[in-house]
């Protein structure tokens, strides 16, 4: 090597001796000072920079090596790559230490939780059988749907036949910590449907693998609803995992491509998302709100390159832009056969799941309910321990030998609440015996006692906690019409709520630490929103029976003397009132909740409402009203398990509003059935045989409720083909049929009289995000040519509609003209039937001048028109110049 070459080498990677190496200078100085390329005066200079940092000692190093001249610069350059490996492999080996101790954290933190005693699996335990999988499907992207519908009402719509891949659990696992592909995954999935569970089995999953190619970094939204100050990402990560301190702002600004951060609970997060206007950061280090760490995260401008899995319930899913969504997975619950599988798993024998599962699979509201896998919990639990509430006989296990699956697809176990009397078969009745199950066999210090004694002893129980489940129901209702489901210490406080007693059993308490104020909040929330919806209900009824009004309870507290007034007013009306008018009122004001709530979040509520006041739901819980039944308030006649009847007449009168929106029409059908109305189970029967195509004549169907046939569909997930035909059908008939007829393969609907009225809903139908519409049949439906102009303003937004058959609809050439600028777009529509529409030659032009544009056409039929013997030579001469277009004309 030529003289003074090391040293001018040095000089030459100065930049980066000094990029790379500063961080192993410690050890160069001591293997340098060994072999006597720098000396003891010189360590001291050197060292007596650091006050300005690693940096600024490297580069006194290597002024002093260039001062000492080429032997020292030569040790120098000969030492530096053993020192690289050694600094390395000491670096692999402490992060794969600190990888294994971040698994072992995360493991402890995501532990499999048992709601009912709120315990925890470790890492370690045998976890074979604890997971029942779960039904995913997955798309590019997503489209949002309009939210006005409660989430439970749409969980059978999700098994119907969909374009969507369908996918497991394995399948979201190796697409996220096997792939190397980055971007943001969102899941989206209904309260209950196990959004939670999966983050938790991904989890513990990443943490039994032993080669695993990312790091999971977990943060939940409540959690960072907790951040009130600005700070950084690298601070926020470095706070939330102290051990991995040492290199973690290494690997996030070296290969953030091998971390996945799981985003848990965006429609918990309180901040809004700004997606147009928050200010552009591509900095780890550099401090701003956490709502805006949250959207450059996303966004990609922090961390590019790292994977993200968001999850979130339907509504909130709206919050985050389509275009940054590279891959989209719906949680679509428990197919018939997991959920089968469930019981199975978490009832405490063979003969135990078996009847939980007949009973389940015969009768359809439940089986459809059970597509949400902690309403199977909720299930399970209710009718495996409080299976014998309704009377002494509990569920036998020989009513399965009939097989369930065969019964449940039988018209008549369709429904049947006041059949089987010693079964509970309504949403409400599940979850009575659900709370009295709890508080039963669930509750600390209840454990003593045999089944059938514990049974004996509910109504003393029940009593008992009689306050606090009213507190809890008061708290519950207030939130529900805030529409507000996580709640603080002071909410608890200010119902008299004791969260020690409560934490282990309708309330899950979450303790987070507020980093920014060094102090813990405590938060809490109903161990299922479907929970908090029933004690609200229960709540509103016993306040009502009792002749005091539900919201009294929820008003601040006031100065003594105005409390004391109001107590006197209100006594003083009630003596000159009713009672029965005062209930009644009470009654109604709750269903109108419902209807002024048009997002659907109080239908459940409204549900539960109807169902106890049937007095055979309410006497499952004996004990719980003191006063038994309020028979005078009810006017129930001496029958067995009675309706009462001004809750039908109620109904009945909700349901033929005209200002009741269609989704809220559907919801009063799934009232009366909580109310066990009989007659409700013949109407169904009658829909049945339509379905089935043995009533084809319209007789009686002017009398025909649309909205009970809109309920039937939604309890049968399997129909795929709706054949309405000449069943007297108008607009207002079909609008109320609006929240099912998007789910249709084929929707039928010929000979029926729809208008340009009925056309203007068929267009909602096809704009809905949800449609899959594939075969349209309007055959004579005085469509005319407004309507059809109506639905080609449709079908031009519409991606899934192939055939389209419109005979007979007096289109004539304006109609033909709308269909021809149709075709000159869509490139969807492969097969158009117009039998008897009144086209001329001159429509014909007009479509064969489109049809040069459009290539995907394959069928026009034009029977039974207006042509002229030219204007079918035209046609057939048109249609030899393509080959893969049939085209059928006559005069």
């Amino acid at each position: 090597m030529a003289v003074g070459s090391c040293s001018a080498e040095i000089q030459q990677r100065r930049v980066e001796l000094v990029e790379n190496y500063s961080g192993h200078l410690t050890h160069l100085l001591d293997v340098l000072f060994n072999v006597g390329a720098v000396t003891e005066e010189d360590l001291s200079l050197i060292r007596g920079s650091a006050v300005r940092g690693e940096r600024d000692c490297m580069r006194v190093l290597l002024d002093v090596l260039n001062g000492r001249g080429e032997g020292s610069c030569r040790a120098f350059l000969y030492i530096l790559p053993s020192v690289q490996d050694k600094t390395a492999k000491l670096g692999q080996a402490n992060r794969q230490e600190h990888l294994k101790k971040h698994k072992d954290i995360l493991a402890r933190q995501h532990g499999l939780v048992d709601y009912l005693t709120i315990r925890r699996q470790t890492l370690g335990q045998d976890e074979s059988g604890c997971w029942t999988d779960i039904t995913f499907s997955r798309q590019a992207g997503y489209a949002s749907s309009s939210q006005c519908r409660h989430e439970s009402a749409g969980v059978g719509d999700a098994f119907r036949t969909r374009a969507d891949e369908i996918c497991i659990f394995k399948d979201v696992y190796e697409n996220l910590l096997c792939n190397q592909a980055s971007g943001v995954n969102m899941l989206s999935g209904v309260a209950g449907s196990g959004k939670t569970t999966v983050v938790r089995r991904l989890v513990r999953e990443w943490a039994a693998e032993t080669n695993s190619s990312k790091a999971v970094l977990s943060l939940s939204f409540r959690e960072l609803n907790l951040i009130t100050q600005e700070q950084s990402l690298q601070d926020l990560l470095l706070d939330h995992y102290i051990h991995l301190k040492p290199f973690l702002p290494e690997l996030l600004n070296s290969n953030p491509t091998q971390f996945l951060l799981i985003l848990d609970g965006l429609d918990e997060f309180c901040y809004p998302l700004n997606f147009e206007h928050t200010p552009k950061c591509s900095d780890p280090e550099r401090v701003q709100p956490i709502q805006s760490i949250v959207v450059n995260l996303i966004k990609g401008n922090l961390l590019p390159g790292v994977s993200i899995f968001l999850t979130s319930r339907p509504h909130a899913v709206s919050k985050v832009p389509p275009v940054l969504v590279s891959q989209f997975y719906s949680l679509l619950g428990f197919s018939v056969a997991q959920q089968k599988q469930y019981f199975e798993q978490n009832c405490s024998s063979p003969e135990a799941a078996e009847a939980v599962w007949a009973s389940v699979s015969s009768h359809k509201p439940l089986l459809l309910m059970c597509h949400i896998p902690a309403f199977c919990w909720i299930v399970s639990t209710a009718l495996h321990d409080g299976g014998s509430c309704l009377c002494p006989d509990t569920v036998s296990a020989n009513s399965g030998e009939k097989g369930g699956l065969e019964e449940a697809n039988q018209p008549n176990s369709l429904l049947r609440p006041s059949e089987e009397n010693s079964k509970p078969v309504t949403i409400s009745e599940i979850y009575c015996c659900f709370v009295k199950s709890i508080l039963l066999f669930h509750v600390q210090g209840r454990s003593e006692g045999s089944h059938h004694t514990r049974l004996q002893h509910a109504p003393h129980v029940l009593g008992e906690m009689q306050p606090i489940l009213k507190s809890l129901g008061a708290m519950a209702f207030k939130g529900l019409l805030e529409r507000r489901f996580i709640f603080e210490s002071s909410d608890l406080n200010s119902f008299n709520l004791d969260s020690t007693k409560l934490s282990q059993v309708f309330l899950s308490e979450i303790l987070k630490e507020d980093r920014a104020s060094l102090t813990f909040e405590k938060g809490f929330h109903f161990i299922h929103t479907s929970v908090q919806e029933f004690l609200a209900a229960l709540y509103y009824i016993l306040q009502s029976l009792s002749g005091s009004d539900p919201f009294s309870g929820l008003k601040p507290s006031i100065g003594r003397y105005i409390q004391y007034a109001f107590k006197q007013t209100a006594s003083a009306i009630n003596k000159f009132s009713r009672p029965q008018r005062l209930f009644r009122s009470r009654i109604k004001k709750a269903l109108r909740c419902g209807e002024q709530h048009q997002s659907g979040h109080m239908d459940l509520f409204c549900r539960f409402v109807c169902g106890l006041l049937v007095p055979r739901t309410r006497l499952i819980l004996n004990g719980f009203f003191p006063d038994g039944p309020k028979m005078h308030l009810l006017r129930c006649q001496p029958s067995p398990d009675p309706t009462p009847p001004f809750l039908l007449h109620l109904l009945q009168s909700q349901l033929q509003s005209s200002t009741l929106s269609p989704e809220r029409q559907v919801n009063v059908c799934h009232c009366l059935y909580e109310a066990q109305d009989t007659g409700l189970s013949q109407r169904l029967q009658s829909w049945m045989k339509v379905l089935s195509q043995q009533a084809l004549d319209q007789s009686g169907s002017v009398n025909r409720d649309w909205s009970e046939l809109a309920f039937l569909l939604q309890l049968s997930p399997d129909l795929q083909v709706l054949n309405l035909d000449a069943q007297g059908l108008d607009a207002d008939g079909l609008h109320r049929l609006l929240p099912v007829l998007p789910l249709f393969s084929t929707l039928s609907l010929g000979q029926n009289p729809l208008g340009s009225e009925g056309a203007s809903v068929l267009s909602l139908v096809l704009r809905n995000p949800d449609c899959r519409i594939r075969r349209l049949w309007v055959v004579a439906t005085g469509l005319g040519c407004e309507g059809l102009k109506i639905l080609v303003e449709a079908l031009k937004e519409n991606h899934t509609v192939t055939d389209l058959r419109m005979a007979i609809n007096k289109i004539g050439d304006v109609g033909a003209g709308y269909l021809a600028e149709l075709l000159r777009t869509n490139r969807t529509l492969t097969d158009i039937r117009l039998r008897d529409n009144l086209v001329t030659d001159k429509g014909a032009e007009v479509l064969m001048a489109a049809l040069k544009e459009n290539t995907t056409l394959e069928y026009l039929w034009l029977f039974d028109n207006k042509f002229t013997k030219d204007g079918v030579k035209k046609l057939k001469e048109f249609a030899k110049t393509r080959s893969n277009l049939d085209i059928k004309a006559c005069i």
